[in-house]
C-alpha cells in the first residue's frame, strides 16, 4: 500500500515547514533584539518571547508527538502489507485534521477549537489502530 506514503510526507511538510518558519523567526527575534541570543541556548524566559514565535514552538512540539503514533502504523502497514483503502482515506483524514489544528494553533489559538480538532484527529487515528488491529487479526 505505497499510497500510504503521500500522506506521510505531507505530514513530514507541516512539521517541517513549521520548523522552519521557527527557524526564521527566532532569527528575527535575535536581529530585531526582541530575544536575546543566549535565552535560546537554555530555551529560558520564554513567555517573554514573541507570541508568534511562543505559538510557533509549541505547534513544532505538537508534531513530534501524536503523529508518531501515526508514523509506526503507516510503517507497521507497509511491513505487514495490509492494504485497506478505508486505512488509506483515514491517513489523509487523519494529516488534514493535522493541518488545521496547526492553522488554528499558529493563526489565533483558540483552545476549544484547537482542543476539538485535537480530540478528533486523536480519535480517526485510535480507529486507525483499531481497523489495522482487525485486519492484522483477520490474516491469523
Amino acid at each position: 500500500m505505497i499510497e500510504l506514503i503521500l500522506p506521510v510526507f505531507f505530514q513530514v511538510m507541516l512539521t517541517f515547514g513549521i520548523l522552519f518558519t521557527l527557524g526564521i523567526l527566532r532569527y528575527r527575534s535575535v536581529s530585531q533584539r526582541t530575544v536575546h541570543p543566549k535565552d535560546y541556548v537554555l530555551m529560558t524566559g520564554q513567555d517573554q518571547w514573541p507570541v508568534m514565535i511562543q505559538r510557533m514552538g509549541r505547534s513544532f512540539h505538537n508534531q513530534l508527538e501524536v503523529p508518531v503514533l501515526f508514523y509506526l502504523l503507516v510503517v507497521l502497514m507497509l511491513i505487514t502489507e495490509v492494504q485497506d483503502a478505508l486505512l488509506l482515506n483515514m491517513a489523509w483524514l487523519y494529516v488534514g485534521l493535522r493541518y488545521l489544528h496547526a492553522l488554528v494553533h499558529i493563526l489565533y489559538n483558540k483552545v476549544i477549537h484547537r482542543f476539538s480538532i485535537f480530540i478528533l484527529s486523536c480519535g480517526v487515528l485510535l480507529a486507525m489502530w483499531v481497523l489495522f488491529l482487525f485486519e492484522i487479526n483477520s490474516r491469523l
